[in-house]
């Protein structure tokens, strides 16, 4: 059974991401950070990891995007609503697209991690351990 990191292990594997302080008007707190955790303690499968250091790396991947989004949604308040990832969009004369997975299109859990880009680093730290491996061992059956 791997342990979770500690607040202070997150702040170093995150330090340039996050302005950690203690004004909520300005930093992230470490609640906040508490309560991506409880996020992760119900989400993240420990049997998927075959260390603690790559367990404790996909934690604190998986914790700063259920941080970033409980961030966004704690700003936007009662008008705040949950948008799916797009394959294109324009403004004006100016436009951008780009193909999303159908692996990932299929499966909805796939696509809430593509919101944040540490949701989607988390995804592609967890797609190797989807797969399943396949190896053929040499043998034969007896009659």
């Amino acid at each position: 059974m791997y342990t979770a990191p500690t607040i202070a292990q997150f702040k170093q594997q995150f330090i340039r991401d996050f302005p950690y302080g203690t004004d909520p008007n300005v930093s992230v707190l470490d609640g906040d950070i508490i309560n991506a955790f409880n996020l992760v303690d119900i989400t993240i499968n420990q049997a998927m990891w075959d260390n603690q250091t790559s367990y404790q790396i996909a934690y604190g991947y998986l914790g700063a995007h259920f941080l970033v989004l409980n961030l966004r949604a704690s700003s936007q308040g009662l008008n705040g609503q949950w948008n799916f990832a797009q394959n294109s969009k324009s403004v004006g004369s100016v436009s951008e697209s780009f193909t999303i997975p159908q692996r990932v299109i299929d499966n909805p859990d796939f696509m809430a991690y593509m919101k944040t880009n540490y949701g989607a680093q988390y995804l592609n730290l967890v797609w190797p351990q989807l797969c399943g491996q396949m190896f053929s061992v040499y043998g034969r059956t007896h009659p």
